[in-house]
């Protein structure tokens, strides 16, 4: 397993560190902010996708003002934010497209 070290750069170094919390904010038409403990952002992804996807809705979307009649999942992921806890000033956190690759250059 590779890791995303904060240069955007993958290291295999942080591969094999402890897990950290990240809070992953997954961007699927609707937005959801889970807490998970994984080794990186890429493992953090894939651990909030399991969270959100893999037993049914994890969230449960409630309609809440005179007609809206439904709300759903679009079933489509179109990014990902993750922050890594105790990084206040978020100097480490990423953006990612729904393919779990960095977007853009943070420099």
């Amino acid at each position: 397993m590779t890791a995303i070290a904060t240069d955007g750069q993958e290291s295999d170094a942080m591969a094999d560190g402890p897990s950290l919390r990240h809070f992953v904010h997954v961007y699927a038409v609707i937005r959801v902010k889970v807490a998970v403990d994984a080794r990186d952002s890429r493992s953090a992804m894939k651990a909030a996708d399991d969270l959100l996807f893999e037993n049914g809705l994890a969230v449960r979307l409630v309609p809440a003002a005179p007609g809206v009649l439904e709300a759903e999942y679009a079933e489509e992921v179109t990014g990902y934010l993750v922050d890594e806890a105790g990084d206040d000033e978020f100097v480490r956190s990423r953006a990612y497209g729904p393919d779990h690759e960095v977007e853009g250059d943070r420099s």
